[in-house]
């Protein structure tokens, strides 16, 4: 039976893909509950450095499954309030929370939820044929209003969800949201280079300097500096830190165990 979320483990990279592909991985309370549980595991996993979020098929995640979110095993609570707050909201919260780099590689469709999730990993990576789009009020939702707002403003917040549009990968790499924009051909290769790369980085340095880009997101200068501060002072404290001070004395090149 195939699990709606693949799960593996390689080279301290933990790759998470989506898997309901006849349905281009929209999310349902499995995959959601799934995934957020995972995540916390990584957490604390010194053997996963770097997390990389993909979709098998057609299309990355066209978003929440609106026939049905309730699965057998994680059915709708009778609270509508609280069952939104147990969607796919507290997933994107545990993404920006892992302490470690999260790149999402995206192709074709990253609608809804999906781009919700790409919104919160650190490092997207498309296809250049993707499509990114927030069309709840399409359907008469009112969402989205988070995220989004933070990467192109108020004003262009409001006229991609007050009009369901959709932005191509060009488009969305021009208003910051996404890193780079490979063909089908390369996409693949970039992913696991940048990947490789993290995966031998200072992680713990990666990760207290992710807190603090997060936790000084809407603050005054004056507390954002002193998370900066904060970050500094606990990266002093790591076995990766020695190495890197060692490694310049020494003029060679860093050999971080992400600890």
């Amino acid at each position: 039976m195939n699990e709606k979320v693949i799960y593996k483990v390689e080279n301290h990279i933990a790759t998470i893909t989506l898997n309901r592909p006849d349905s281009l991985n929209a999310l349902d309370n499995d995959m959601i509950f799934s995934m957020y549980d995972m995540l916390e595991k990584y957490k604390v996993n010194d053997d996963v450095r770097v997390i990389v979020i993909e979709g098998n098929g057609k299309a990355f995640c066209a978003g929440d499954d609106l026939i049905s979110m309730e699965t057998e095993d994680h059915p709708n609570p009778s609270d509508k309030v609280l069952e939104l707050q147990h969607g796919y909201p507290k997933l994107v919260e545990q993404i920006r929370i892992v302490p470690k780099p999260v790149i999402c590689k995206v192709h074709k469709y990253a609608l809804g939820a999906g781009f919700e999730i790409v919104l919160a990993s650190d490092i997207v990576i498309a296809e250049e044929n993707t499509k990114f789009g927030l069309p709840f009020v399409l359907r008469g939702m009112a969402s989205g209003t988070y995220l989004l707002q933070q990467y192109v403003g108020y004003h262009r917040a409001c006229e991609l969800l007050f009009t369901g549009d959709m932005l191509s990968a060009d488009k969305a790499f021009d208003l910051g949201i996404i890193n780079n924009v490979y063909s089908s051909d390369d996409i693949n290769e970039e992913t696991n280079n940048i990947s490789m790369r993290l995966a031998t980085g200072a992680t713990r340095a990666i990760g207290l300097m992710k807190a603090s880009l997060n936790n000084s997101m809407n603050q005054t200068m004056q507390v954002a500096l002193q998370e900066q501060v904060l970050a500094t002072a606990l990266s002093f404290q790591t076995v990766d830190y020695e190495e890197g001070v060692n490694a310049f004395k020494e003029k060679r090149e860093s050999k971080f165990i992400g600890k």
